[in-house]
């Protein structure tokens, strides 16, 4: 990550002699991110032996999850980051008790539990 804003930041003029404080920028700015809570779905085949992942830009599986926007409840949340991800709409099927929750490295983050056929 710090090579590529490193890049970026090279890129733009006005900000360039920026440079000697990007470790420190990206300190605060990861510690920001942890900040933001995440939701997304997990959707489980009937018969519980298949689940739905997909592929990370670094190249890691992940359930379909992302950072909660501005004005979003939970709900809304998962419904468009599933939507953004797979290209289906979930809306009807998230049911707000069901869910799971965690905390890793001071990052929360839900995730509905969606059966389907």
């Amino acid at each position: 990550m710090e090579e590529f804003v490193k890049t970026m930041v090279m890129a733009i003029p006005s900000v360039c002699n920026e440079i000697e404080n990007l470790p420190a920028f990206l300190r605060e700015w990861r510690k920001y991110k942890l900040t933001i809570p995440t939701y997304g779905a997990i959707f489980v085949s009937q018969d519980n032996s298949h689940v739905l992942m997909v592929k990370t830009y670094s190249g890691n599986w992940s359930f379909p999850i992302m950072k909660m926007e501005s004005g979003e409840n939970p709900e809304e949340c998962a419904v468009r980051e599933v939507f953004e991800e797979v290209g289906l709409d979930n809306s009807n099927l998230i049911k707000s008790d069901e869910y799971i929750e965690s905390t890793k490295e001071e990052k929360y983050s839900t995730l509905g539990i969606i059966n389907v056929a």
